[in-house]
């Protein structure tokens, strides 16, 4: 016997149901939405790397919000695709939460990106190695968000 009352649809009886099915289309990735799935790791208070890990992640911030205004050539789903595959989030969330780690420049600015762990790889400048100007540094973001290949070119 189906658990449900003759008169009452699936629907009104499991509200979770009707979430699952919904169009997802309708609910369009944010800024602050990106932000908060991709949590940066940040090194401790104290410590000398944390100055650059900040400075690039606020500029990393800026990026965003001139991709969400359009003022970059896609939209916000790219960057998220860059780092997990996905344009958008899965309904159920992901199994391994996306990440930001900072990591020292060698040989440029280029981000990568780990889509198995859902990594984002940033680089970010030191003493001996600061970082571009911003506009040399958001064509950088442009060229690897832009890509398939995660960076790896």
């Amino acid at each position: 016997m189906f658990p449900f009352s003759r008169h009452a649809s699936a629907l009104q009886e499991l509200p979770m149901l009707h979430h699952l099915l919904r169009n997802h289309n309708e609910r369009k990735l944010t800024v602050p939405m990106l932000l908060n799935l991709l949590k940066p790791k940040f090194s401790e208070d104290g410590s000398n790397k944390l100055k650059y890990e900040k400075e690039v992640y606020h500029l990393f911030v800026r990026y965003l919000r001139e991709v969400a205004s359009g003022r970059r050539l896609f939209p916000l789903g790219q960057v998220l695709a860059f780092v997990t595959g996905s344009t958008e989030e899965p309904v159920l969330g992901f199994s391994i939460a996306p990440a930001i780690e900072f990591v020292q420049a060698e040989v440029g600015f280029l981000p990568t990106a780990h889509t198995c762990s859902n990594m984002l790889s940033i680089p970010m400048g030191t003493t001996n190695k600061p970082l571009p100007p911003q506009d040399e540094l958001f064509n950088l973001y442009d060229l690897a968000f832009s890509q398939t290949y995660f960076g790896k070119m």
